[in-house]
């Protein structure tokens, strides 16, 4: 009976370090799952960390493109709307070259007419004067030279009349075309002096600018101020600051852009 109970104690005991053994793997088994289970855990956040990261990346460039959009959308509008202004100060310009031109053609019309009544005056004037040297001249040929003396003096004046007036018109035209022309050229301030209270411009002679010249100084759509060319150079220009004309709180800086000051382009600024 002793040996029996003792039998059955070491089956049990054997039974036991069986069980045991196998459930410290079961067990041992169960860590290492659970070590590659956070292994994974930690991996999946830093990969989500990192989308998070992208996206919010993503965010931040849209953010900074819908800025750049809207700053390129107001410029392309206020381009058009120059451009819609300028094309209307063309047309106008445009219709007053055409009548310039017009009154032009009938000056010079004028001009020949008159020349070929000269000619024929003068044509008049030789015969008379042919027939003046004659032994005998009645006093109907000498006034009839007389009258045409008169007239071919007359004719003289109004011709040289008309030449002025085409010369005054022609000066005119020129004079609207480089006004035309200065419309379309635009600059910048290269340098500005504020204790002589003068400015460096970027356009010279060859642009066509002159001394006594005034420009509309703009940043984006704002007007600053205004300047008057004083000395002009093949490529640069200095300009003094007109005092009155500088906005409320603003100067003129590097870089402002300098347009050519005409009525419509200064009541558009205003």
């Amino acid at each position: 009976m002793g040996k029996i109970l003792i039998i059955v104690s070491i089956v049990l005991a054997a039974a036991s370090a069986g069980v045991g053994f196998v459930n410290r793997s079961h067990l041992l088994q169960t860590k290492d799952e659970l070590a590659a289970s956070r292994q994974e855990t930690v991996t999946t956040k830093g990969n989500l960390d990192a989308e998070v990261k992208k996206l919010a990346d993503a965010n931040n460039t849209i953010s900074e493109m819908t800025v750049v959009k809207q700053g390129l959308d107001s410029d392309l509008a206020k381009q058009k709307g120059d451009l819609s202004a300028k094309t209307t100060q063309l047309t106008e310009t445009q219709s007053k070259l055409t009548k310039a031109e017009e009154e032009l053609a009938t000056a010079n019309t004028d001009i020949l007419t008159k020349g070929e009544k000269i000619t024929q005056l003068e044509s008049q004037l030789a015969a008379a004067a042919t027939t003046a040297q004659t032994p005998v001249s009645t006093d109907e040929d000498k006034a009839r030279i007389t009258e045409l003396e008169t007239l071919n003096t007359k004719l003289d004046a109004d011709n040289k009349n008309l030449e002025g007036k085409l010369a005054a018109l022609q000066k005119t035209a020129r004079e609207k075309e480089a006004k035309q022309a200065l419309t379309r050229v635009t600059g910048r301030v290269l340098a500005v002096n504020q204790a002589w209270n003068f400015v460096v411009l970027s356009l010279g002679n060859k642009s066509g600018i002159d001394s006594n010249m005034e420009f509309l100084v703009k940043r984006g759509s704002t007007l600053i101020g205004k300047v008057r060319t004083t000395t002009v150079e093949p490529s640069t220009s200095i300009a003094d600051i007109i005092p009155a004309s500088l906005a409320r709180g603003l100067s003129i800086q590097p870089g402002d852009d300098i347009i050519y000051q005409t009525a419509q382009n200064e009541s558009a600024a205003f």
